[in-house]
């Protein structure tokens, strides 16, 4: 008898996104470029409908959408981002906004210990890049939160992905 496989694939995690994409060759070659992501495995060579990513030790899967399982690309929306953590968000901003991405936040450090920017990817998915500058604790973090709240410190209106993308 066949020994049966694990539930979870090797160099998975529980949970693995899937981004629905307009055009999944060059989603591969933005998500190369700009996040030095190398594709494990793709359904054709030429005219890929499915591929899977590792982005540092992440795995992604990108596809043109599963319509009889309700996920496909809709342009203006994206209803899951990824907040990915990266060795130098400034490198990492600049680095995918050459590749074609979209500015939403620019680098600025976060109240809960870490510099972030956000951006908006060519096919409409919202990608926040962080690093971790400092270890805080859930009270200290909530701490933070609350003087921010207290000082009456606005951000700047958030960009909508509609406005970028469609």
């Amino acid at each position: 008898m066949p020994k049966k496989p694990a539930v979870t694939p090797r160099g998975y995690r529980t949970s693995t996104a899937a981004l629905a994409v307009s055009d999944v060759p060059a989603a591969l070659a933005f998500y190369q470029t700009a996040f030095d992501a190398t594709v494990q495995a793709r359904d054709t060579e030429d005219a890929p409908c499915f591929a899977v990513v590792k982005i540092g030790t992440s795995m992604l899967f990108v596809t043109a959408g599963w319509p009889g399982h309700g996920h496909q690309p809709t342009p203006g929306a994206a209803s899951v981002a990824q907040h990915m953590y990266v060795a130098d968000v400034d490198a990492a901003f600049a680095t995918a906004i050459d590749a074609g991405a979209q500015a939403l936040a620019a680098p600025s450090l976060a109240y809960w210990g870490e510099r972030c920017a956000t951006i908006c990817d060519p096919f409409g998915h919202v990608w926040t890049l962080a690093t971790r500058i400092e270890a805080l604790g859930p009270d200290e973090i909530a701490a933070r939160a609350k003087a921010l709240r207290d000082t009456a410190e606005t951000a700047p209106a958030p960009v909508e992905v509609a406005d970028v993308v469609g």
